[in-house]
């Protein structure tokens, strides 16, 4: 078993490239260290998998720094198992085995027993002496064993019993090594004196990567970031610290005339000459590397449409017919705006408010154009997790990456680094919202949503914004997925539980919340019911010019079934009926007052209006992909229906002046089906719960003066009865 165990933690450590510490191990870690205090037993073997794991890493010095953590942990928890159990000698040996690998290692936080730092403190005496260095100049950079360490310590730097190479280095010095002998429990004194042999050129670039050349030879090339003690002056005192490099030291130079020439590819190359007057360090200070520039052409960019590179406003220049460098005369779109950028990665971003975003990473090279594609989409911005469980909040926002990259018709966001910062300080504190979860309405006073989504809009894009708070902070079972449109929608939150048991399950659950909702339904012309006296539906009534009528369906009519599998119930032929596409041409087998016959149905498509009481909505979501669709120019729906889709996520939320507000501006047909008779019946409600009593009359009258008029959809349920019923329910 252990020796199966430890295999799955190589190969899934070796699949994910990353680290010696994969998921696997890091629950078996958290596993045991719960356990170790309550049942030592069943501690042990999770324990005892992960020393067997990282231990040749840590003999090779290989292993990273969460890998090192996890085994002394784990070698002092197992140590104190084995000593509670009465294994000593096993407890000894997991000790010397720690100190072997870290001598210096410290453990008095870890929460031992008394009865093993006592025994920690005599393995030590045994196997731990103390090397106590000093050098001139004191800069030298020492190593021991090939790891360097910082001189000062009391007592020298801590090592195992045995003999150390040591190592001392300064550019432009004579450099010492020695094979030391350092006995248990004692301390030996060394002392080394470097001499200058050569000048040294020190120098930092603008950006990193780029390669230095000395006298025609190429000497290195600068990486890393400067140091904290960095601090960009003269003309470069505007640009952060981050875009720097380190430190890049140069040696073995004379007194004299040097040609010094750098350069990075994208970028002009810088060339000086250097004089080097003496035997001494010279710092020539940072050289920043001035790039040369690309264009972006952005085709269908909405002209009132914000433009972001890396979460900085640009102001792309308006279309014109100008040959742009690198891009033919076909290529050039003269619609497409155009945005000039030095070489590089960026991430574009397009906020067109509630029309959507668009979000997409490019790659601008020297003197070059790229043509891109603006295409507008419902942003949802997800804020992050917040919550202690790392590996959980990982599987989640990797599933929620893996589920977005497969759906059309939405736009990512990942703004996980601001988000959890930018809800903390509006009040939406993880307590707060794990105790929200657990009460009866999430519509509670303790978080004001509005200002949270004023404070979000104000800063990130997007038309949905999603926050994931974790059960827990240590292994956390579910993930509460917080919800809530851009302004102006409803400043109101939805909650959705989503259990934290595999990728699969969460995929599912947020492919429900975004998956698009249709905007239309099959349409019969028709009134089905079912009969107790007939194993079929029937024909109740039959709309004039509708595809039933065509077809020559009668009231009467029992329907046995469609394109040639049997029905039974109206639900079951409403089922079928929507899975052939619009203008299909569907046989239907009837049974009427002249026995059996076949007619071919054209079946038709009309407008449908989600209901503000379905339970498997995210009604933010409902609100976004309204106002996109609304927002778009090529939109097919009619938008009197968009608005009413609207009007239903106002009416889930209990928005009602907003409600009243929206349904006034909405133009709607008269007459029968699905029409004005649906405004003036919400408008009614919405009026009624603000207790304009009298207005909200007014309106379920006017629904009454159209007894055609249906809920939702042409063929819904009659509007008439339920504004009766409206009506008599008014005080």
């Amino acid at each position: 078993m252990l020796a199966l165990a430890t295999a799955l933690f190589a190969t899934s450590a070796t699949a994910g490239q990353q680290t010696d510490v994969n998921e696997q191990m890091r629950a078996a870690f958290a596993r045991a260290e719960a356990l170790r205090s309550v049942d030592p037993g069943q501690a042990y073997l999770p324990l005892s998998q992960v020393i067997v794991t990282l231990q040749p890493a840590a003999e090779a010095g290989t292993i990273s720094a969460e890998g090192r953590m996890l085994l002394i942990r784990s070698l002092a928890y197992r140590a104190e198992i084995n000593l509670e159990t009465g294994e000593r000698s096993s407890a000894d040996s997991d000790l010397e085995t720690l100190l072997a690998l870290y001598p210096g290692v410290s453990v008095e936080s870890f929460r031992l027993s008394e009865a093993l730092m006592e025994r920690f403190s005599r393995a030590q005496s045994r196997h731990v002496g103390h090397l106590d260095i000093s050098v001139m100049p004191s800069d030298a950079r020492v190593r021991v064993d090939g790891e360097e360490i910082v001189l000062g310590t009391p007592r020298g730097h801590p090592v195992a019993a045995g003999t150390h190479f040591v190592e001392v280095t300064l550019p432009g010095f004579t450099q010492a090594t020695e094979e030391v002998e350092v006995e248990a429990g004692g301390s030996r004194q060394v002392s080394y004196t470097l001499h200058r042999i050569s000048a040294v050129l020190r120098l930092v670039t603008r950006p990193p990567g780029a390669t230095v050349v000395v006298d025609g030879n190429v000497v290195g090339q600068t990486s890393g970031t400067a140091p904290a003690t960095f601090v960009p002056t003269g003309e470069l005192a505007g640009y952060p610290r981050a875009e720097f490099s380190g430190e890049l030291v140069v040696e073995g130079l004379m007194p004299g005339e040097h040609e010094l020439e750098i350069f990075i590819e994208g970028y002009r190359g810088f060339h000086s000459r250097v004089p080097i007057p003496d035997l001494g360090d010279f710092d020539i200070g940072a050289i920043s590397l001035q790039r040369s520039e690309g264009m972006l052409l952005l085709r269908d960019l909405p002209p009132d449409a914000e433009v972001w590179v890396d979460e900085r406003r640009v102001q792309p220049e308006p279309p014109a017919r100008a040959q742009a460098p690198g891009t033919d005369d076909a290529a050039l779109d003269s619609t497409a705006y155009r945005l000039s950028l030095p070489p590089g990665q960026y991430v574009l971003t397009v906020d067109h408010g509630t029309a959507g975003v668009f979000e997409a990473e490019v790659s601008v090279a020297e003197q070059s154009s790229q043509m891109l594609t603006v295409s507008m989409n419902p942003g949802l911005t997800f804020l992050g997790v917040l919550g202690g469980d790392e590996m959980s909040a990982n599987a989640f926002e990797t599933a929620l990456a893996e589920t977005f990259s497969d759906l059309e018709g939405w736009t990512l966001l990942n703004r996980a680094e601001q988000g959890p910062r930018l809800v903390q300080g509006a009040g939406a504190s993880i307590e707060r919202l794990r105790d929200l979860a657990g009460a009866s309405s999430p519509l509670g006073g303790a978080i004001n949503w509005r200002q949270l989504q004023a404070a979000t809009g104000r800063v990130l894009p997007g038309s949905v914004f999603m926050l994931a708070v974790l059960s827990s902070d240590d292994v956390a079972e579910t993930a509460d997925l917080w919800l809530w449109p851009s302004a102006p929608g409803p400043a109101r939150p939805e909650r959705v539980r989503v259990p934290l048991t595999g990728r699969e399950g969460i995929s599912e659950i947020i492919r429900g919340l975004a998956d698009p909702f249709p905007h239309s339904r099959n349409y019969l012309g028709a009134q089905l019911i079912d009969s107790p006296a007939v194993a079929a539906p029937v024909v109740a009534t039959v709309t004039p010019g509708g595809p039933a009528e065509l077809a020559g369906i009668e009231v009467g009519d029992e329907i046995l079934s469609l394109a040639g599998n049997a029905v039974g119930t109206v639900a079951n032929t409403l089922s079928w009926l929507e899975t052939f596409a619009p203008n299909s041409s569907v046989g239907m087998r009837l049974r009427g007052l002249a026995g059996e016959r076949t007619v071919q149905v054209l079946v038709d498509s009309r407008p449908q209006v989600i209901p503000p009481n379905d339970p498997e909505r995210a009604y933010a979501v409902v609100w976004a992909l309204s106002a996109a669709a609304i927002g778009r120019l090529d939109s097919e729906v009619p938008t009197c229906v968009l608005q009413l889709t609207q009007a239903s996520a106002l009416l889930h939320f209990g928005e009602w002046q907003a409600t009243v507000d929206l349904l006034e501006s909405v133009q709607a047909p008269e007459g029968a089906g699905l029409g004005s008779a649906m405004v003036d019946y919400w408008m009614g409600v919405g009026l009624a719960e603000l207790g304009r009593i009298e207005e909200a009359r007014a309106a379920f009258e006017r629904v009454l003066l159209l007894p055609g008029a249906r809920y939702l959809h042409d063929e819904g349920p009659l509007l008439a009865p339920r504004a009766r019923a409206r009506m008599a329910g008014l005080h």
